[in-house]
C-alpha cells in the first residue's frame, strides 16, 4: 500500500520557532441579522427564539444541532441584535414543550461551556428573529462552539440542577448567584443533615479558581465548621429576612463576604452534579478520553468490550456488524475519497483492535487501532492513510482530497470517525499537535495546486 507523504509542507526537523505567519490568520467578523436568517433559518414556520444576554464567549457563526429529535439553532452574535437559540416547532409538539426543550438545551450548553447564559425574553414568529439591541462592541467571540461533548441527560432532578447552575453562572448579583449554586446542593441532597455532611467531606477535594483563597479566608476567621457556615451565613442569610444572620442589600460588607465565598459554593455545585447525577464536565470527560472509543464500544457490545479491556479471548468467535464509516476533520469540508469506507480487515492483539477500511474504488485505505487499555484511537497520519493514483483525472482529484485531509489534520485537525449512513459520531481524537515539525503553507498550497493542475491536464488529454 503506497504511503502518503505530506510533501514539501512538512519539515521533520528540530525547529519549533517557525514564524507564526506560516499559519493564515482567522478573521472573525460579527454578521448582521439579514446575513444570518438565510437558508433553513429563512424557512417560514412557527419559530421560538430565546434571546441570550451573554457576558461571555459566543460564536459569530450559526450552528444547527440535532438534539432530542429536533433541530436546535445556535444563532450568532449579530450587529444590533441579541444572540439566541432557536427552533422551529415540529408537527406534533406543543409550543410550551418546545420552549422548555430550548431552555434545557441552553442549560446543557452552559454546562459544557462552563459559562452563564441568561435569557432576556422568549419570542418568535414566522421567522427566527431575535430582539434588537443597541450594542455593537464589547463582545467575546469565537467561530463556533465545540459540541463534540454534549451529554444527554433525562433525570428530572439533574435537569433542574443544570438549570440552576446556568442561572448561578449568569447572574451578576453575588447573593443570588450564591443562592442558585446552593440550590443545586438542595436538589442533590434531600435533607440539611445529608447536605452539610457531604459538603463538609467534599471541601478537602475542591479545586478551581479562588477556592483555596476562599477556604483560607473562612478558616482565618476561626470558623471550624465551614459546611454549617455556608448554610447559615450564606444560604439562609440570603434566603430569609426574619432571623439572623441576614444579608442586608445596603451593607456592601455582606455582599463582599458572599462574593469571597462564592467560588466555594460554585465548585461544590459542580462537584454535586458530577458525583450525584453523573454528568461530567468537559474537563473530566477530556481527562478520561472515554469519548475516543465510545461509539465503537456501542458497536462491539459490552461482552466483547469487557474481553478487550481485560486482554482476554472470548470462548466463542464474536460477530460484529461494523458500519461503513466516513473520516472527517471537524470544521472542514468533507473529503469525498474518505466517505463511505468499508471495513476490509480487522484483528485484535491483547487489548488492541487493528482495523483497515477501504473505498469502494479500492484506491484509498485508512487504518487505525483501538486501544481498549488506554482508551485511545491510535492513528498515524504519515503511515495509516494509503492512496493510489490510477492515472485518470478523477484519480488526481481524489489524491488532491486525500492530500487536503492530511494537511488539515496536520494543522491541528480534530479527527472524527462517523457512521457513513447516519452521520453519528463513532469516535474522535483531540486536535493533532505536531512535535518538532513546522507547517510550510506555501509548499502545502503548491502540492494541492499540483494535483488540481494534473487533473485538468488529464481531462484535456482525454478530449
Amino acid at each position: 500500500m503506497p504511503v502518503p507523504r505530506i510533501g514539501q509542507h512538512v519539515n521533520i526537523a528540530a525547529k519549533t520557532s517557525e514564524p507564526e505567519d506560516n499559519f493564515p490568520a482567522l478573521r472573525l467578523e460579527i454578521p448582521d441579522v439579514n446575513s444570518v436568517i438565510v437558508g433553513e433559518l429563512a424557512q417560514n414556520g412557527e419559530w421560538i427564539v430565546a434571546n441570550v444576554t451573554n457576558n461571555s464567549l459566543w460564536p459569530i457563526t450559526s450552528q444547527k444541532v440535532r438534539w432530542r429529535g429536533v433541530d436546535v439553532w445556535i444563532m450568532p452574535i449579530m450587529k444590533n441584535h441579541y444572540p439566541a437559540v432557536a427552533l422551529k416547532v415540529p408537527r406534533g409538539k406543543s409550543r410550551a414543550d418546545c420552549e422548555e426543550l430550548l431552555m434545557r438545551f441552553l442549560s446543557m450548553l452552559s454546562w459544557v461551556e462552563e459559562q452563564g447564559f441568561m435569557v432576556d425574553g422568549v419570542g418568535g414568529g414566522n421567522l427566527p428573529r431575535p430582539m434588537g439591541r443597541d450594542k455593537e462592541r464589547g463582545f467575546s467571540i469565537c467561530d463556533e462552539f465545540d459540541l463534540s461533548y454534549f451529554p444527554e441527560v433525562t433525570d428530572e432532578k439533574a435537569l433542574l440542577a443544570l438549570a440552576l447552575m446556568r442561572e448561578g453562572r449568569g447572574l451578576n448579583h453575588v447573593g443570588y448567584a450564591f443562592l442558585s449554586f446552593y440550590r443545586v446542593l438542595e436538589v442533590a441532597f434531600s435533607t440539611d443533615k445529608q447536605r452539610i455532611a457531604w459538603l463538609s467531606a467534599a471541601l478537602g477535594n475542591l479545586t478551581g479558581h479562588g477556592v483555596k483563597e476562599a477556604l483560607d479566608g473562612i478558616t482565618a476567621q476561626g470558623i471550624a465548621d465551614i459546611g454549617r457556615h455556608l448554610f447559615e451565613s450564606g444560604r439562609c442569610a440570603m434566603a430569609h429576612a426574619n432571623r439572623k444572620p441576614i444579608v442586608d442589600p445596603d451593607k456592601p460588607v455582606d455582599l463582599r463576604r458572599l462574593g469571597s465565598e462564592l467560588p466555594i459554593v460554585r465548585a461544590l455545585a459542580t462537584m454535586a452534579i458530577e458525583e450525584v447525577f453523573g454528568v461530567e464536565t468537559r474537563g473530566t470527560n477530556f481527562r478520561k478520553h472515554l469519548y475516543e472509543l465510545d461509539g465503537f464500544k456501542r458497536i462491539f457490545g459490552p461482552d466483547i468490550v469487557g474481553h478487550l479491556q481485560r486482554g482476554t479471548v472470548p470462548t466463542e468467535q464474536p460477530t460484529v456488524e461494523m458500519p461503513d464509516i466516513s473520516v472527517r476533520i471537524r470544521r472542514k469540508n468533507h473529503y469525498a475519497p474518505l466517505e463511505g469506507l468499508r471495513c476490509t480487515r480487522a484483528g485484535h492483539n491483547g487489548q488492541k483492535v487493528h482495523m483497515q477500511f477501504e473505498s469502494l474504488q479500492g484506491d484509498v485505505k485508512f487504518r487505525f487501532s483501538l486501544d481498549f487499555g488506554a482508551e485511545r484511537i491510535q492513528f498515524d497520519i504519515f503511515n495509516d492513510v494509503g492512496f493510489s493514483d490510477t492515472g485518470t483525472a478523477e484519480s488526481a482529484e481524489r489524491v488532491h482530497e486525500v492530500k487536503r485531509f492530511g494537511q488539515d489534520y496536520f494543522g491541528n485537525g480534530q479527527l472524527h470517525i462517523v457512521n457513513a449512513d447516519t452521520g453519528e459520531l463513532i469516535g474522535r481524537k483531540d486536535a493533532y499537535i505536531p512535535m518538532n515539525m513546522f507547517f510550510n503553507a506555501e509548499g502545502a498550497a503548491a502540492e494541492l495546486a499540483h494535483w488540481k493542475a494534473l487533473a485538468e491536464q488529464r481531462r484535456g488529454a482525454s478530449i
